[in-house]
């Protein structure tokens, strides 16, 4: 060995050797005496110290064997890895904020079934959100930060099949951990969901036909071939607002194009002739509603349901009478005759109020069971003398029918009243009472 290159790593363990040898320190002894421990803790100090010799001046080559034969100053090795050009991938940093949770919040249209379905899209990411309660539904969904894309929320029925809304608008991220996102009602575009391209949308004529949950269904008809009533829409939402407190569901038909068929109709407990006029139906259409008549259905009439379908008997019989005229509108006083029924029996032995009082063509009394008369003395204009029915019901060719002739004003559908009397009859139409 030439010792002018000697390792001092090495002269520096072989020392340690002979000191540990000289102190007489044993691996196997279980006892020391104070002065081995000594000994010991100058030795495992000589040895740190070596050890930490031994990695600053380790010379070994690429090869991993020793550098004896090198005669120039101990140079320290390099470690530092270099990655390849297309090794370098960019890796996020985990302390940056890159996802946001969005929790979306959405109002719907008001509308029963049990099949209906609410699809979020926003990019290439689609979910569907949960039903909360009422017209309520949520969704929460983890999306990156600071990023925009068309957001496109569809309301359907028939679990999917049947649109019945949608929203649509650019939705953008912001850069917190969380936010809300809200949708209302009316951002709901409705009108463009028309599947049959009859001009009445999805929403308001039940095109997926499914069942809500259970609950007795009314279809209101307000479909106009003559005169139309300018209270109709305060008429249509004083019986939605009615049925929800019966415990029953609604759906809207404006025409009978693709409504007034078997199949359609044997969905309802009733149909609801919401100041109707003129010839509405068609042939096919009155033999679907003759025919669910017969079955058991219900059929119920406000005010100028009586000034329809005049070319038309059967539906005469099941009014009860026809129109003939009107004088102006005006308060008069009825007399209550069937206090037991569910369309009078809040009312006391006669009732005041102001509308637009109807003679018939011809008298129904024989026909039908009255509940309530109209004191010609206590109005200008009457035509029918001291018996002038203007409320009815009767059972009619195997179904239930109903009919009231007031209803003329917008004002008439705010009275506590007369809303009492319009939802007692229609649940004598439904079958929900005798």
């Amino acid at each position: 060995m030439n010792l002018s290159v000697c390792n001092p790593v090495r002269i520096t363990v072989a020392l340690l050797i002979t000191a540990l040898t000289l102190a007489g320190c044993s691996g196997s002894s279980d006892s020391q005496s104070p002065a081995a421990n000594d000994n010991s803790s100058v030795a495992d100090e000589m040895l740190a110290d070596a050890t930490v010799e031994s990695d600053v001046l380790d010379t070994t080559d690429a090869e991993g064997e020793a550098d004896s034969e090198s005669e120039g100053p101990t140079v320290l090795q390099d470690t530092t890895t270099v990655e390849p050009d297309n090794q370098n991938t960019a890796v996020p940093d985990p302390m940056v904020q890159n996802m946001t949770l969005v929790n979306f919040d959405i109002e719907v249209p008001a509308f029963q079934s049990n099949a209906l379905q609410v699809r979020l899209v926003w990019g290439d990411i689609v979910t569907t959100a949960a039903w909360v309660g009422d017209e309520f539904w949520s969704v929460s969904q983890n999306l990156p930060t600071n990023t925009v894309n068309p957001l496109i929320v569809t309301f359907s029925d028939g679990n999917g099949e049947v649109p019945l809304a949608s929203f649509e608008q650019d939705f953008r991220t912001g850069s917190n951990a969380s936010e809300t996102f809200q949708i209302r009602v009316d951002q709901f575009d409705t009108d463009r969901w028309d599947s049959d391209g009859d001009g009445v949308s999805n929403l308001d004529e039940l095109i997926a036909g499914t069942d809500a949950f259970g609950l007795p269904s009314l279809l209101l008809f307000s479909e106009t071939r003559g005169f139309r009533h300018d209270s109709i829409p305060d008429a249509l939402t004083a019986i939605e607002e009615l049925a929800v407190s019966a415990g029953m569901q609604t759906d809207l038909a404006a025409d009978s194009a693709g409504v007034f068929t078997e199949e359609n109709l044997a969905n309802y407990d009733a149909v609801v002739w919401v100041l109707t006029s003129g010839d509405v139906l068609d042939a096919d259409e009155q033999t679907a509603f003759e025919n669910y008549i017969r079955g058991g259905g219900g059929y119920a009439g406000i005010h100028a349901a009586s000034d329809t379908e005049y070319e038309w008997p059967w539906y005469g019989d099941l009014v009860g009478a026809y129109f003939a005229r009107h004088p102006q509108i005006q308060p008069a006083t009825m007399n209550v005759e069937d206090g037991t029924h569910p369309s009078t029996a809040h009312l006391a032995d006669t009732w005041t109020r102001t509308d637009e009082w109807y003679d018939f063509q011809s008298n129904p009394r024989t026909r039908v069971n009255v509940l309530l008369t109209l004191d010609e003395n206590t109005y200008s204009g009457g035509g029918m003398g001291a018996d002038h029915p203007i409320a009815w019901f009767h059972d009619f060719d195997g179904g239930r029918a109903w009919y009231t002739g007031g209803g003329h004003t917008t004002a008439t559908y705010a009275e506590p009243d007369f809303r009492a009397h319009l939802i007692g009859g229609i649940r004598y139409a439904a079958g929900l009472t005798e």
